[in-house]
């Protein structure tokens, strides 16, 4: 029963996040299939973390394969970004994969909302640099972990592999291990999804947040952003263009610093993207239609520009490749976040919600902004 302050507080996140409170929640998979599956993580949780096995001469060819490829497309957001949505093309079965690709938009519009006209007031010079070096290490530490994953299940589907073999090799939580072979036995998208979303903030909070100075800097900047940032909105641009304006859905987010409200903010957008067919087709014509470039022009050009010196009052949303130059990889702790039972209750359900029209709010919330940043010059 929910009665712990914790869960009164998620409870008070989710309403927040979603302007009203879930109609309710499902589960991701029967009871009896999520009681084998906790047995098997618990299994992985009390075995000791073992050293990679001796690979034959094809596996050390395909891992060095894997390596390279991934430290390629790993270059900045827009290489991020391209690569998810093309490896959901090759595998549409799984879902993490498009899902991951717009969130990745999102990160990239957030890296240029710092260069753009409506913030140059707002944080310092230093404080943009290090909130961009914040999301650009955590968007490429997840690219890190994930890709290697995807690339393996992708081989898997060509010639049968033990993937459980070549996780510690590429410092992959061994939560996973039994997640992915249930997946090949009997492809199941909400499951692995769920489960690379919480993968994926769990590790970001024990290797960005807790480990490096990253942790610290959101921490400062926090107040800051839920000042100035904090109607800040994932977005999925779904209905027709119209007038160079597309219809937006999405969440309003608010404070990452708990993973347990990030993981939660996964579920809601996963949901959100593959329950409602309006919005899925929609985001994904303009996936098609648009490619990726940091700029939010991509989705309102009758509002933003990414030409610094555009008439007719535009917001200036510059190009991501004009805006931040390629940082180099940031090497990070490798050390496994499964480290306790609790974290496999994540897994047992999602929520059923209603899709919300941001358009008119987003709309305000650039007028508004760009209102604070042009008042705080005049001080």
């Amino acid at each position: 029963m929910k009665n712990t302050r914790g869960d009164r507080m998620l409870d008070q996140f989710v309403q927040k996040l979603l302007g009203t409170s879930p109609v309710k929640s499902k589960p991701i998979i029967d009871p009896e299939k999520f009681g084998l599956l906790k047995t098997q993580l618990q299994k992985e949780l009390f075995q000791p973390e073992t050293e990679s096995k001796a690979f034959f001469p094809e596996e050390t060819a395909l891992v060095k394969s894997i390596r390279t490829e991934t430290a390629a497309l790993n270059r900045n957001n827009l290489t991020r970004t391209q690569a998810y949505l093309a490896y959901y093309h090759r595998n549409p079965e799984v879902h993490w994969a498009f899902l991951a690709h717009m969130v990745s938009r999102n990160g990239g519009y957030h890296m240029t909302d710092l260069k753009g006209s409506s913030m140059t007031q707002l944080l310092s010079q230093a404080e943009r640099q290090n909130f961009f070096l914040f999301l650009e290490r955590a968007n490429s530490a997840i690219f890190a972990d994930a890709f290697p994953q995807l690339l393996l299940y992708e081989h898997s589907k060509q010639k049968e592999l033990r993937l459980k073999k070549y996780f510690p090799v590429f410092h992959i939580s061994r939560f996973m291990a039994p997640i992915w072979e249930s997946f090949i036995k009997e492809p199941h998208s909400p499951l692995l999804t769920t489960s690379l979303i919480i993968n994926e903030q769990r590790m970001i909070q024990e290797r960005v947040l807790k480990r490096t100075r990253h942790g610290e800097i959101l921490q400062r900047l926090d107040f800051q952003l839920q000042e100035f940032l904090g109607f800040t909105k994932v977005i999925f641009p779904y209905g027709n263009k119209q007038d160079g304006f597309r219809s937006l859905t999405g969440l309003t987010v608010e404070r990452f610093a708990d993973p347990k409200q990030r993981i939660e903010t996964g579920k809601f957008l996963y949901e959100l993207l593959f329950l409602h067919p309006s919005v899925f087709h929609g985001v994904e014509e303009f996936t098609i239609d648009v490619p990726h470039t940091g700029s939010r022009m991509d989705y309102w050009e009758s509002i933003y520009s990414s030409d610094p010196f555009a008439k007719d009052d535009k917001v200036y949303s510059p190009l991501l490749q004009d805006a931040w130059t390629d940082q180099p990889f940031f090497p990070l702790p490798m050390n496994d976040w499964y480290t306790k039972e609790s974290f496999i209750e994540d897994l047992q359900d999602l929520p059923i919600i209603k899709k919300v029209d941001l358009t008119q709010k987003v709309l305000e919330n650039v007028k508004h902004l760009k209102a604070i940043n042009e008042l705080k010059a005049l001080f």
